[in-house]
């Protein structure tokens, strides 16, 4: 809460106001030339757990955003135990030296000594510098008036609504030890719980354990009658001048106490006591980090309103509450349970139910297996004559899939059939040659031996070329056994070219052959090579033909040398185009795009590449044509 004086004070604060709000792009701005750094100013020394509560709430409050980059420095000058001038004297030449250069972009200090250190020598120190507090009294703020650079968190201590709570959990409560400490901060606590517990006066029976070491507090507390809690406000300091740690001090009464504990922070939850209205310490610092960024990144901290709570979420121990068998009955709704402590029922409901679910539908196995026994036996027979009758279909399949292939190979070979009658019609022509030449010299009845053998070998040699082209045609038809060899590929092609012609030239068709300069012989078994080709070329027909537009009817050949071991060999049409998404297709077998297509022609073309080593493929272009590619190993040597 923000507390104007006078005038004066007015018009000083409306100054600084608009001075942050000025300044706040300047803040944001500072982010490029390097991370922000904050300062984190501790109310007690390090070694106390509350500093990691806070600590940890604002790590975790600035990791939700890695924009801007922070980087944070802690100071831990244990404001709460040493407030005298010249230690603070000392704190304030140590800082200005120390931050003389490179002062904090914002600093948050924790609970009220640091608040209060800052608000009475934080503009000496850090002129200017935002300051967003977590943890300070929420009585102190509305005794003081805060700069315009300040905002944060306040902490309420809900000591009435704890002892409600108590009373809500154990109604036959009578009496409360009240357990406080002896130190100028400890008294503090103690003044605030005196006036937040007059209403309670006529109702309990209050004991102010002031100071106590702890051996007598620990009699104290194994001692008390029935009817009674503790309440632990803080204990800093005896009276003998012991400094001492809450959360040890907690757990060493808890260990001997035959009253449950109740407290005002959650950092006691796990040591002892079994819960109250508790200050969430960490997500104090939680919100403090939430409420920095935005300031890191512009805001004014006179424009984000200081969080202020008026009411504490009531947070238990679940193992405390078991201890002193508290009913779940009584635990207000919306308590935060920590440890909870499960019966048998709730800590293996899951397991229970997950048991009796696997044994229902085991039943309901058992009983479909039962139904299901009759028809798996009718089913039996059933299947049995199914996979016979598949097994009967498969190899009719296969048979007429061989039956397909050979026909598909015949159908290609029909078309070369013109080009290699004329290959056989050589030998032959030449063979009658040799016999008529042979006849004559018999007729002159001269003695002529060595020349009628000679006629003779050479009418043998021209049976035999005559009959390798036959049975080599046979062998392609009817096996797939490729016999490789290493033959030069312009041979190869020429003569496919020699065979073809002069038909597509009746057609209107023309084939065009280009070799590289250098073309290495290649591992092919020639005829085979030829029959790809010849579908290849056949294809390329049909697809212009389909195409109405098509006026340069030249089908391309060209071979290369791809690398060291490869030759690859295109063909090429000015055709429609296959779509790209058949690519897939075409090489399937039973594929075709026309109705009188068998669909074997690319799955042989694809087989017999398989045999050479090769691989076959094709480049769609769509409207512009389709390009055939196939490549044949080189031969060694």
């Amino acid at each position: 809460m923000r507390v104007n004086s006078n005038s004066k004070d007015a018009a000083k604060s409306f100054l600084v106001v608009i001075l942050m709000l000025f300044a706040a792009p300047l803040f944001a701005a500072a982010a490029q030339d390097g991370p922000y750094r904050v300062l984190v100013l501790e109310s007690f020394r390090n070694t106390l757990a509350v500093n990691t509560d806070w600590h940890d709430g604002i790590l975790r409050g600035f990791k939700t955003s890695p924009d801007p980059h922070v980087e944070i420095d802690v100071e831990s000058p244990d404001l709460s135990h040493f407030g005298e001038e010249e230690y603070i004297q000392g704190l304030i030449e140590l800082y200005r030296f120390k931050y003389r250069d490179q002062k904090p972009h914002l600093i948050i200090p924790t609970y009220t000594p640091a608040l209060q250190f800052l608000l009475d020598y934080g503009e000496e120190l850090f002129p200017g510098v935002p300051i967003v507090f977590c943890g300070a009294s929420s009585r102190f703020l509305e005794t003081v008036q805060l700069r315009p650079n300040i905002t944060g968190v306040s902490s309420f201590w809900d000591i009435a609504g704890t002892v409600k709570l108590a009373l809500q959990l154990q109604p036959d409560t009578r009496r409360v030890m009240v357990i406080v400490g002896a130190g100028a901060m400890d008294q503090k606590f103690e003044r605030v719980a005196r006036a937040a517990l007059l209403e309670f006066e006529n109702k309990l029976e209050f004991s102010w354990i002031r100071g106590a070491p702890l051996a007598e507090l620990s009699i104290m507390a194994s001692e008390l009658p029935e009817q009674s809690v503790i309440l632990y406000l803080v204990q800093m300091r005896d009276r003998d001048g012991q400094n001492h740690i809450p959360i040890s001090m907690v757990a060493a009464v808890s260990s001997v106490t035959k009253a449950p504990i109740y407290g005002l922070w959650d950092t006691l939850i796990g040591h002892g006591i079994i819960g109250g209205r508790l200050v969430s310490l960490e997500e104090e610092g939680y919100q403090a980090a939430q409420m920095s960024l935005r300031i890191l990144r512009g805001e004014s901290p006179a424009a984000i309103p200081i969080i202020d709570k008026k009411q504490n979420r009531v947070i238990l121990d679940g193992r405390e509450l078991a201890r002193w068998n508290i009913s779940a009955n009584r635990v207000p709704e919306g308590s935060l349970i920590l440890n909870r402590q499960l019966s048998f029922w709730d800590e293996h409901r899951t397991k229970i139910l997950l048991a009796l679910l696997i044994i229902l539908i085991q039943g309901l196995f058992i009983a479909a297996l039962m139904l299901s026994r009759l028809r798996l036996q009718r089913s039996q027979l059933a299947i049995q004559s199914e996979i016979f009758r598949r097994r009967q279909s498969d190899s009719v399949a296969s048979e007429l899939r061989a039956t397909l292939t050979k026909f598909s190979k015949e159908r290609s070979l029909g078309i070369m059939a013109t080009g290699i009658a004329h290959e056989i019609n050589q030998p032959l022509i030449a063979i009658q040659n040799y016999a008529q030449a042979a006849r004559r010299r018999i007729q002159n009845e001269e003695d002529q031996k060595a020349k009628l053998t000679e006629l003779v070998e050479k009418i043998e040699r021209q049976a035999g070329r005559a009959g390798g082209i036959i049975q080599h045609l046979r062998t392609l038809v009817n096996t797939d056994d490729a016999d490789l060899q290493a033959a030069p590929l312009h041979t190869i092609v020429e003569q496919v070219i020699q065979l073809m012609e002069p038909g597509l030239k009746d057609q209107g068709f023309s084939l065009e052959y280009t070799q590289a300069s250098k073309c290495p012989k290649v591992l092919a078994d020639p005829l085979e090579i030829q029959l790809v080709l010849v579908n290849l070329v056949q294809n390329a027909v049909e697809s212009m033909d389909s195409k109405d537009d098509v006026t340069d009817k030249k089908i391309r050949i060209q071979g290369q040398q791809l690398n060291e071991e490869e030759v690859q060999v295109t063909v090429a049409d000015r055709g429609p185009g296959i779509p790209p998404e058949k690519i897939a297709a075409i090489f399937e077998p039973f594929y075709s795009s026309t109705k009188e297509g068998m669909g074997m022609g690319l799955a042989i073309c694809r087989a017999i590449m398989d045999a050479h080593g090769g691989r076959i493929w094709c480049d769609p272009e769509p409207g512009e044509g389709a390009k055939f590619h196939f490549t044949l190993r080189i031969a060694a040597g």
